[in-house]
């Protein structure tokens, strides 16, 4: 994620700073060993369960203990250095662990920490507790850190070919869509259904994009590169898609956001971005030009929703701000714009 985006989260995830934790012991005699025995598997149970008591339950004023917990489970979730006997049965009884844990993370602090460690862990077994905070977690940092652990996961999922797993979380993101409001959550949520080549990620995706674009303001930078990561994501989708309904979804998505991103944007090569992704997945262009003011950028944006719209790509034209619903109605000199 770009510094902007980091810079955001300091005022509220300031837990998650490193440096002052402490260690708290380690599994270290067991990491390379090429046979996890029942004994070597209890030792690692109750080094998690002691841990995640630990993370949940510390009272520390500075938060120290609780820190240094959540550091040790993702120091000793790593998975260089680590057999992959060790590996599997670690992250079995450490994502075990932090689930039973979880129930006891009252304050916003334990859980912002707990939300970490699963995050950082990139585990599918902690894959139901992420969906579960981004559902119903009442902290936007604990439903950013869930969000995040989710795109973190993505490739895993991937990797292990399990579309059920892709379909869920897919069914949590289309959950909280219209209700999430953070930016920077918005942007692991988008970031995990771009990873995804599941038929429910491509349509949530499109859905999704075609309303949180509604929703927010290019000039605010980390909208501005949300918008830029839904542009990567559904370029994606609508390459690897073949439903034919499902690539008018995505276009249509990609005519809400030619339609909905106003200059100016913070981030200069959005609206360059947006119309490169067009020209790649269309193999057509318009009278787009890189080097053009905003405001004629945005004008040949507009003239990909048109070409959608008369070519009958996508089944109606998506509303457009106000600003420019006025502008075409004085371009047109008719006093109404065009019936969508």
């Amino acid at each position: 994620m770009k510094r902007v985006v980091l810079m955001a989260l300091v005022g509220v995830l300031v837990l998650a700073a490193r440096g002052f934790a402490q260690p708290v012991g380690t599994l270290e005699t067991l990491r390379e060993k090429t046979a996890i025995t029942d004994q070597d598997r209890q030792q690692i149970r109750t080094w998690a369960t002691t841990l995640a008591e630990n993370l949940v339950a510390n009272k520390d004023p500075d938060r120290r203990g609780m820190v240094a917990a959540r550091d040790a489970f993702i120091v000793e979730g790593r998975k260089e250095g680590r057999s992959a006997a060790f590996y599997q049965a670690f992250g079995e009884e450490a994502i075990a662990a932090l689930k039973a844990a979880e129930k006891k993370a009252v304050s916003q602090d334990a859980r912002v920490n707990l939300f970490l460690a699963v995050a950082e862990l990139r585990r599918v077994e902690g894959i139901d507790v992420l969906r579960a905070a981004i559902e119903k977690d009442p902290y936007p940092a604990a439903r950013y850190w869930a969000a995040k652990g989710l795109a973190q996961v993505a490739d895993a999922v991937v990797e292990k070919n399990t579309p059920r797993l892709e379909l869920d979380i897919a069914d949590s993101i289309a959950k909280v869509i219209d209700t999430e409001t953070s930016p920077v959550t918005l942007y692991q949520l988008f970031d995990a259904l771009g990873r995804f080549d599941h038929e429910r990620a491509h349509d949530v995706l499109a859905d999704a994009a075609a309303k949180v674009v509604t929703r927010l303001i290019a000039a605010d930078p980390i909208a501005s590169q949300v918008e830029d990561g839904i542009v990567k994501s559904l370029q994606k989708a609508y390459t690897r898609e073949v439903r034919p309904e499902a690539k008018t979804r995505l276009l249509s998505a990609f005519a809400t956001m030619c339609a909905a991103i106003m200059p100016p944007t913070s981030e200069p090569s959005l609206m360059s971005n947006l119309n490169a992704s067009l020209e790649m997945i269309t193999g057509e262009k318009v009278g787009f030009v890189a080097t053009d003011t905003p405001i004629m950028q945005k004008l040949a944006l507009l003239e990909w929703v048109e070409k959608f719209v008369r070519e009958k790509k996508i089944p109606k034209r998506p509303l457009l701000p106000p600003a420019v619903e006025q502008t075409l109605k004085d371009i047109l000199g008719t006093g109404t714009a065009p019936t969508p």
